[in-house]
């Protein structure tokens, strides 16, 4: 029963959460996704059930922008034993996990591999007046998979997924490593990269400029290949006030390569250089 309250809860702060502000708050939940996990992955080992919070996001206002927007972003995680990881809309399955024992000296090493469900709120071309001219790209179902290795302070992890109901139509996969910097009693502070490559489809649909849309955005016509898209630097820190309250903070940095950064709308209108930076008071129950 009381599982059951926990996870309505977490349906519940989902269901407002995304109708709340409609397309703009989705974006906010997908945007800082991988900084939520990241920054909850500092958290002591035992707190492993349901953390609600919310907080100020600082980003561009689309990938590859220079100009940037305050957002209001919840954080949604859910942690089910070793079977179920959901951090605001990436959800994670774990098919197989294996715990390898490397000695008194060494600790003890995880090796995981399942499946991913992610939602891509895709872009609105009201997000920016660069975008005019440019369109929308629409929301997107990614099925994928993930194997991820970890040690208690370590975890290497590469995830790929593809679309599977349009929005962007293509595929993206990226390596993550990420790792503790320092853990005290009640402080700990951590750092990730994250290398991130495209299919041209995807590309096409973020970075890309057909024929109609040069002619309405006056930017030349730009057809990207499939490859690199970004690399990203990130610092997290977290503070425990109580057993159940928490205070979380993340910096990051992006880069845009290959032919995302080659788009004239990046060229042109935007930045290949990115910040993110956000902060969260968080409640685990």
């Amino acid at each position: 029963m009381r599982a059951a309250l926990r996870f309505g809860c977490v349906l519940a702060f989902t269901f407002v959460a995304c109708s709340a502000q409609a397309q703009d708050f989705d974006r906010a939940i997908s945007g800082f996704s991988d900084a939520i996990a990241n920054t909850l992955n500092l958290q002591p080992s035992d707190v492993s059930n349901i953390t609600l919070g919310l907080g100020p996001g600082f980003s561009p206002a689309f990938e590859g922008s220079r100009d940037y927007k305050l957002h209001a972003v919840p954080v949604i995680s859910l942690k089910y034993r070793d079977v179920l990881r959901v951090n605001n809309n990436d959800v994670d399955f774990t098919a197989f996990d294996h715990v390898f024992d490397l000695g008194e000296d060494v600790g003890k090493a995880r090796l995981e591999v399942g499946p991913t469900v992610s939602l891509d709120f895709g872009r609105s071309e009201h997000d920016s007046v660069d975008l005019k001219g440019m369109g929308g790209v629409g929301f997107a179902l990614e099925l994928g998979g993930y194997v991820a290795y970890s040690t208690d302070s370590v975890r290497i992890e590469l995830e790929a997924g593809q679309s599977a109901t349009g929005g962007h139509g293509g595929g993206l996969a990226e390596l993550h490593i990420s790792g503790t910097l320092y853990r005290g009693d009640r402080f700990a502070v951590g750092a990730n990269g994250t290398l991130a490559l495209a299919t041209s489809k995807y590309l096409k649909s973020f970075f890309g400029v057909t024929p109609r849309q040069a002619a309405l955005s006056g930017l030349p016509v730009f057809h990207p290949s499939g490859g690199l898209k970004s690399a990203f630097l990130g610092f997290q820190s977290s503070y425990t006030l109580t057993p159940s309250w928490a205070l979380l903070a993340h910096l990051g940095y992006e880069r845009l390569l290959g032919d995302a950064a080659a788009s004239p709308l990046i060229k042109q209108r935007g930045d290949a250089n990115q910040a993110l930076v956000s902060a969260f008071v968080v409640y685990t129950f």
